[in-house]
């Protein structure tokens, strides 16, 4: 696992999954699996929050060794850089961090 960079450095913008993975990205998730994230491995920005546009539809889950905190929907939110999450599914873990996704994608945790 990498260090996390300084939070100066911390990303503001969503970084698209999906039909918009760079060529080098791992095989593609095959039909009926997860796409599967080490939340470790995301890079929040300053706020804390990370949005994870998928558009492959594959069901996203999170692997992590946080306990969640709090889940449901978005009711009206826009990130630091603007972006609006609203409707968006979210889960907020033990640390703070929270992740938000398209409502079409299922978020499952796994500790």
């Amino acid at each position: 696992m990498s260090p996390r960079p300084p939070p100066s450095l911390l990303g503001d913008h969503p970084i698209p999954l999906g039909d918009e993975a760079p060529p080098q990205a791992d095989a593609p998730v095959a039909a009926g699996e997860a796409l599967t994230l080490a939340l470790d491995d995301l890079i929040p920005d300053a706020r804390g929050e990370i949005v994870i546009l998928d558009q492959s539809g594959h069901d996203i889950a999170v692997v992590s060794h946080e306990a969640v905190a709090a889940q449901g929907l978005e009711p009206a939110h826009f990130m630091e850089s603007g972006f609006d999450v609203l409707g968006f599914a979210y889960c907020i873990f033990a640390s703070g961090l929270t992740v938000y996704i398209p409502r079409h994608a299922s978020l499952s945790h796994h500790r």
